[in-house]
């Protein structure tokens, strides 16, 4: 996998680790390199300080040619040096070059040549002859280290007496050298050890709200642009708070678009229907017509008794209400209708009694006296809208559910209420509830619910003729589905009646 294409909850822990790690080595490496040439420097220190103290030490026995006495003053140093100080062996060379004295005389006999030394104090040796002062060598040679120093021994005048070599045990040193790398690890790892997983969790702490908003805007066209919202982290004012603003912002309009879309849809599908149903109530017009003048006729010049009078006028307002459904669905129709009145809720009771006891059902109907008095609506559309829905709630109705045999027998209720400037209608029915994603749609015309067969409950056009009612009407429907009752609340706003003018005086 190519670096660039990880995530950034990965790649902001690994760049946090990196820096932490790079960070790390490069103090390590220069602290490890201030340590070599601080352990260098001191070990060239205390060399030329050794080499000046016996260079003076050294003065008298070689003037004297006192042998034991220079054997004392350089074997003094060795003897007394801790396990730690490489310091291995101490020669003393005459004027002539030869060697005066040794630490180990078995080894470095006495008169013995420069050139018959060890290398390292032979090349120390060389080094101080060719510079007449102090001389430090600390170099590698294949698999060996020699490390040496040099310096002359002087007389009070400044004469050459001899020179002083120091050879250090390279194996002493090196030691020296790893206890105190060892002590920088002691230091180095445990830090590491605790700032790789700090710096790993605050990279993917970091990370976190990146990772967080890209998550909740892969939902985007899967869920709701509010539930999408609630995914995304929380606003602030840092860059990453901006960006969850501006993203709920975005969310905001795109939940309005697709409300809007949806709108337009359903406007489109009802506007669709209109057209087919305005044909039809074209067609309807004209023999209703005919028959509301044929009533009419034997209203007016037949011989009937009250029976027949009681009979002609329930066809005659029947007939007329035809009319009102038939101009609901002509949206260009605007038909006279008298004031709605005490007749009209009698007349849809005795309308809708015979569904209801066809099928077994129970009705409650309730009409509150002030709603029986005159009310300035349309009296033929909102009978059509209370009789389909009515005729709607017979059809649905159910019984309750019981755990007893004797069910109680499903309900119809109708309840009419009057208050200040409007007219409230609830119609309303016991049986299956209605599902939530149904009752969106229960007024669009012919929607039958998903999965629906024969026996299922479905829409047609009498709740799109009631919608279209209630939308003329300037009114508002609604319909709620819980507790076993499926209920259409309808509100009309009523417009003031003119006042009555004052009888002039006579």
């Amino acid at each position: 996998m190519k670096p660039w294409t990880l995530d950034w909850r990965l790649k902001i822990p690994l760049a946090l680790t990196a820096v932490i790690l790079l960070t790390e080595l490069v103090v390590t490496a220069a602290l490890v390199t201030r340590a070599l040439r601080d352990a260098r420097t001191d070990l060239e220190s205390s060399a030329r300080n050794l080499v000046t103290v016996l260079g003076r030490s050294l003065r008298e026995p070689l003037v004297r040619d006192h042998l034991w006495q220079a054997f004392e003053v350089i074997s003094t140093p060795v003897a007394t040096r801790t396990a730690d100080n490489p310091l291995q062996r101490i020669v003393v060379l005459d004027a002539a070059g030869q060697v005066f004295v040794a630490t180990d005389p078995r080894r470095i006999p006495v008169a013995s040549a420069a050139a018959e030394l060890p290398e390292a104090l032979a090349r120390a040796a060389a080094q101080a002859a060719a510079s007449s002062g102090f001389a430090f060598l600390a170099q590698r040679e294949g698999s060996q280290t020699l490390i040496a120093a040099a310096g002359p021994v002087n007389a009070e005048d400044g004469t050459a007496l001899g020179t002083v070599l120091v050879e250090f045990d390279a194996t002493v040193y090196h030691a020296r050298l790893f206890a105190l790398l060892r002590e920088l690890a002691l230091v180095s790892v445990p830090g590491l050890l605790l700032l790789v997983p700090l710096g790993w969790l605050a990279g993917r702490r970091l990370a976190s709200p990146l990772v967080q908003m890209a998550q909740a805007l892969a939902q985007v066209g899967r869920e709701p642009p509010q539930k999408v919202a609630g995914r995304l982290p929380p606003e602030g004012p840092d860059e990453v708070g901006r960006l969850s603003t501006q993203v709920r912002l975005m969310l905001d309009g795109l939940a309005r678009k697709e409300a809007l879309e949806q709108e337009v849809m359903a406007t489109e599908r009802l506007a669709a229907v209109g057209r087919v149903s305005a044909a039809i109530a074209h067609e309807i017009n004209n023999p209703l017509g005919g028959m509301l003048n044929a009533i009419d006729t034997v209203a007016r010049h037949g011989k009937a008794d009250a029976f027949t009078r009681k009979t002609l006028g329930l066809l005659e307002r029947g007939l007329q209400q035809i009319r009102a459904t038939v101009s609901a669905l002509l949206v260009e129709a605007r038909l006279d209708s008298p004031a709605l009145a005490a007749q009209d809720w009698q007349d849809l009771q005795t309308l809708i009694a015979p569904q209801v006891a066809a099928r077994g059902l129970a009705l409650h109907w309730q009409v509150e006296e002030s709603a029986q008095a005159a009310v300035p609506l349309p009296a033929h559309e909102v009978r059509q809208l209370v009789l389909n829905l009515l005729l709607n709630a017979v059809k649905a109705a159910q019984p309750a559910a019981a755990s007893s045999d004797a069910a109680p027998a499903a309900t119809v209720e109708l309840t009419v209420a009057r208050a200040p400037g409007l007219l409230a209608i609830v119609v309303g029915n016991t049986g299956r509830p209605v599902q939530p994603s149904d009752l969106a749609r229960m007024f669009e015309p012919f929607v039958t619910p998903p999965g629906g067969g024969s026996g299922e409950r479905g829409f047609g056009l009498g709740l799109w003729v009631c919608y279209q009612i209630v939308q003329r009407l300037q009114g508002r429907i609604d319909a709620q589905s819980a507790d076993g009752w499926t209920r259409f609340s309808v509100t009309l706003p009523v417009p003031d009646l003119p006042a009555a003018p004052n009888p002039e005086p006579a």
